[in-house]
């Protein structure tokens, strides 16, 4: 069939899904007691933080909307409290007031400590999807940088004034950065590509760029050592070999590493890389990581896994060429050179409490763990509450969550659909029905609404395709139930996409996007295919992107809710903005619309945007 498409994204074959949503108070609302008919919220930490003086540690609760003060000399959680939706990080100005982003209402709070006692005291717009924070107190006035996700900046707020007083733009999706403890450096971390930024912290001007040898993504929280010389962070790595069993097995699909770059050039030749994986074990999501004060330790924690890696960092030996695709052999001829510290549930942030002594932020067991990291074991768990059953969406979301469901435990979906979304990678599965034609992950926002699925609209069954990626694509060991299809559709159905920021207050679109969605219906064409609130439709369409390798030769239009949000485009990730889409692969005048003008084309794309 002769199309009339615009395929720009993600038609979804595969699995999995982004954080639940969930609905809290207003900034400044304090937490009230749970009422008969409430339902007990599971309040996920996604981050800890621990106060100068030691004495308390602050958990971001991602999906009960809340921060939790835990009292450190009695391991309780002293207060919690409401302060808006989708809490993603959370710091400590000084010992009474704490920082925390909250990514869903495009603000960070302000929260002051009294009285054993967390109250807001001050909202700031930021932008949209506030990530990752870093203080910076050897500017003057001190700044806070605030990484928003949602528009590919560093918002810099003046702590004292409590306003943002400059916008610094970095590269797709930032969603963590850290500041050098000499002052001199800001670096952000980026998904998509996954990409560092160095900017001097003072100027804000741009230093450096950096993208992670063999192709590295998802980048974790930045680590600076404590001379500023580098930085350390996790982050998986895309081997680009195609998934088969074989491949997995030999970390040639995906690999977990550490990868340390010089500050501020970090130039390609100079990274050092760490592999994590050993042979029948990988250490599945590796995110956050954490070095003692004394530098005796390094640890790592491990979301897919489950697990903290604990490293005798004296004895640690960073590769000076290719890292393999398994932890060095020196760290495994000395069994107390790296250690395996089991913890359930998804550990996702690490920090030190003392040089013997770490605590661990586990999202989905609604709790925080103290470790001894000499003895490497659990000595004491501070639950944070939740419920006590969990429910069938967060069952699916820890079967999503859950690298030990794949081979060798190498990969969870999140590793590819990062939060449910995408970590734009490429991959090369037998899911399209032959191998050598690489495929953009897609997201998977609303993925139950947008059927069939694939990009090439083969898979009329969502529960099937998942149960095929669970089964097939992981390569698993384990039995995919019926029960657990169920729970990963429930998760499924739960991720919706976030509103555009390129819309006006109460999501009315901008005159310049009204054009655009005259074009969209009219002289473009794109609507001929992209149909309904989803922008989609149920059939299959030639493009002229096709390929002889192709097993299937009609592309399925994906849909164009929340495009905003995705960095890289089409089926194969060859296009990396919509300008390129719409003017090099794509062209409407090709299809069946009419050549655009660029005041047109700007239109359209404005509308996109908007979706």
């Amino acid at each position: 069939m002769t199309i009339r498409v615009l395929a720009t994204l993600a038609a979804s074959t595969v699995l999995c899904g982004l954080i639940a949503q969930s609905g809290g108070p207003q900034a400044g609302e304090e937490k009230e007691s749970p009422k008969p008919a409430e339902i007990e919220r599971d309040r996920s930490p996604y981050c800890v933080a621990i106060s100068p003086n030691g004495r308390f540690a602050a958990t971001a609760n991602h999906t009960a909307g809340s921060v939790s003060l835990v009292d450190l000399k009695i391991n309780r959680v002293a207060h919690e409290h409401r302060c808006g939706n989708g809490p993603a990080d959370v710091v400590w100005i000084d010992d009474q007031r704490l920082m925390v982003s909250l990514r869903d209402d495009d603000n960070v709070a302000l929260l002051q400590l009294d009285n054993d006692r967390l109250k807001t005291i001050k909202t700031i717009s930021v932008g949209d999807e506030p990530r990752g924070i870093a203080l910076h107190f050897k500017s003057s006035p001190p700044r806070a940088f605030v990484a928003l996700a949602g528009i590919d900046q560093v918002a810099v707020i003046d702590i004292q004034s409590h306003k943002v007083i400059q916008r610094i733009p970095v590269g797709g999706i930032p969603r963590s950065l850290a500041v050098s403890h000499d002052g001199r450096w800001l670096i952000t971390c980026c998904n998509v590509p996954g990409n560092v930024y160095v900017h001097d912290a003072a100027t804000y001007k741009f230093v450096s760029q950096r993208s992670i040898f063999d192709e590295g993504f998802n980048l974790g929280r930045p680590i600076v050592l404590p001379d500023s010389s580098q930085v350390v962070f996790a982050s998986p790595i895309n081997r680009t070999f195609p998934v088969t069993l074989n491949n997995i097995e030999k970390g040639w699909v995906i690999d977990n590493r550490l990868t340390k770059l010089p500050l501020p050039d970090g130039k390609y030749w100079q990274q050092k890389q760490l592999g994590l994986d050993t042979r029948g074990k990988a250490a599945g999501d590796a995110n956050a990581l954490a070095y003692s004060p004394d530098r005796k330790w390094l640890v790592v924690s491990c979301g897919g896994s489950h697990e903290l890696l604990v490293i005798d960092n004296e004895i640690l030996k960073w590769p000076v060429a290719d890292p393999g695709d398994f932890v060095p052999h020196g760290l495994l001829a000395d069994e107390s050179a790296l250690r395996h510290v089991k913890l359930g549930g998804r550990p996702v942030d690490v920090r030190f409490l003392d040089s013997k002594t770490a605590i661990v932020a586990n999202y989905l067991s609604n709790s925080l763990q103290i470790i001894d990291v000499a003895a490497a074991k659990v000595v004491r768990t501070i639950s944070l509450g939740g419920p006590q059953t969990p429910s069938l969406i967060r069952r699916g979301e820890a079967i999503f969550f859950d690298a030990d469901r794949s081979f060798d435990s190498w990969f969870s979906c999140h590793s590819c659909h990062f939060e449910g979304h995408t970590g734009g990678q490429t991959y090369d599965t037998l899911n399209d029905g032959n191998y050598d034609t690489y495929k953009l992950v897609p997201t998977l926002r609303g993925v139950t609404k947008t059927g069939p699925w694939t990009w090439h609209g083969w898979q009329t069954s969502l529960p099937a395709s998942v149960k095929k990626s669970l089964q097939t694509t992981l390569s698993t060991q384990h039995e995919v139930t019926a029960e657990d299809v169920e729970a990963v559709m429930a998760y499924l159905t739960s991720l919706n996409h976030p509103r555009s920021p390129y819309r006006l207050p109460g999501g009315v679109l901008t005159k310049q996007a009204t054009r655009g969605q005259i074009l969209f219906a009219g002289k473009a064409a794109c609507a001929d295919c992209h149909q309904g609130k989803s922008k989609t439709s149920a059939d299959t369409y030639t493009v002229g992107l096709e390929s002889n390798r192709y097993f299937y030769r009609e592309f399925n239009p994906p849909s164009l809710s929340g495009l905003h949000t995705r960095r890289r485009f089409l089926h194969d990730g060859r296009a990396d903005t919509l300008q390129e889409v719409l003017t090099r692969h794509h062209q409407p005048e090709k299809l069946t619309g009419e050549k655009l003008t660029a005041e047109e084309l700007a239109d359209l794309i404005a509308y996109l945007k908007s979706l």
